[in-house]
């Protein structure tokens, strides 16, 4: 019963993480879908340097798309490890690998935090890139 507080926060602390995964690569569409809509639009022009940073926007809300992905799949392999892991401690004569693909749970763990930073980073640059080639290409209609 003294595990009870710390499995209740651990629960959290899994299914937070889960939340603001989900919320990254949604916002990182979102942001994709915003910028090729505006594309559409005639009277949206982008001159010289700003057609790259709204370019670079868009490249980097597909970079971070994809980590939030594989930030999911890692994260699927880590819980399934650990699951064997626990068995393997209550049931020693359970048999299942303790790696997947030559990587134990603790580097799936590591890997999940690295793609989520990575992903937190780059839909925060590609979210800044977005409104100034926006806001570039709109600047002359606030006059």
């Amino acid at each position: 019963m003294a595990d009870t507080p710390y499995n209740r926060w651990q629960g959290l602390a899994i299914a937070q993480l889960s939340v603001a995964i989900a919320l990254i690569s949604g916002l990182s569409v979102a942001g994709l879908g915003a910028g090729l809509s505006l594309l559409q639009n005639d009277k949206f022009m982008l001159i010289g340097c700003w057609q790259w940073v709204f370019f670079s926007s868009q490249i980097l809300f597909v970079i971070t798309a994809f980590l939030s992905c594989a930030g999911v799949i890692t994260r699927v392999l880590d819980f399934r490890l650990t699951a064997r892991v626990t068995r393997k401690k209550q049931r020693p004569d359970y048999d299942r690998p303790l790696k997947i693909f030559g990587r134990d749970s603790d580097d799936y763990g590591r890997a999940t935090w690295r793609l989520f930073w990575s992903s937190c980073v780059l839909l925060v640059l590609g979210a800044v890139l977005l409104i100034v080639s926006v806001g570039a290409a709109y600047t002359g209609r606030l006059h």
